[in-house]
């Protein structure tokens, strides 16, 4: 049995991160989700679902905030990891498994070790961490898609909370205008934002000068 593993949400300042764990012993059509629609991402999920078995862990932007007080991003990811790995295999009771991963980090084999390190006992045939493996191995890719989603349905519910604050990336400009807004208001962000990201740390660095008032006003010139 091929287990595939990767996560969707790394880079976000909003939201939460995803994990999933997707094993199957059909053959199975997937691609990377980042090249793929909304629409068809939704689509090749309820196939996986069918074809598949699959563990999902989930890490909101609040419980990031406390976990990064100690961990980096890493060792955290880490951790997500081998909990949908060590949940699947547990969970079906498989054996003899092959897991492929994408690689979070940029040393891969140093992520491999820790990952190993915490899968100790579990019945693993092989492990191959690999940069891309959502572009190598169609497993990896339904992990992807998968994990993705998830993270689609949560943003939506988050966006009835609280309007619609874009993608949730840094690099986003509606984003940007949700978090100073919302900080500009509130003096604190809400618990859906991730405030070790720099983003943040900007936004909360600038409103020590006065010169807060006029990026506001460009920002509400330019909406």
């Amino acid at each position: 049995m091929k287990i595939g593993v990767d996560e969707a949400g790394r880079g976000p300042v909003i939201g939460p991160l995803v994990v999933c764990a997707y094993a199957s012993e059909e053959e199975i059509e997937a691609e990377d989700s980042k090249k793929l629609s909304k629409e068809k991402r939704e689509k090749l999920r309820k196939e996986l679902e069918k074809k598949g078995i699959f563990e999902i862990v989930k890490v909101s932007a609040e419980e990031l905030n406390r976990l990064m007080k100690s961990k980096n991003l890493n060792e955290i990811e880490v951790e997500l990891f081998a909990k949908a790995i060590k949940n699947l295999i547990e969970k079906h009771n498989l054996k003899d498994v092959e897991i492929y991963v994408d690689s979070c980090s940029p040393n891969r084999e140093k992520f491999k070790r820790k990952l190993l390190s915490k899968l100790r006992g579990l019945s693993i045939k092989d492990l191959i961490v690999e940069h891309k493996a959502d572009e190598k191995y169609k497993v990896v890719s339904a992990a992807s898609i998968i994990a993705k989603t998830e993270r689609d349905r949560e943003i939506e519910e988050l966006k009835k909370i609280y309007g619609d604050f874009g993608s949730g990336y840094p690099s986003d400009p509606k984003t940007k205008r949700f978090l100073l807004y919302y900080y500009n208001k509130y003096r604190e962000f809400p618990s859906i934002v991730r405030e070790h990201w720099e983003t943040c740390k900007r936004i909360k660095k600038s409103l020590e000068f006065p010169l807060i008032f006029s990026l506001i006003s460009d920002l509400k010139h330019n909406r």
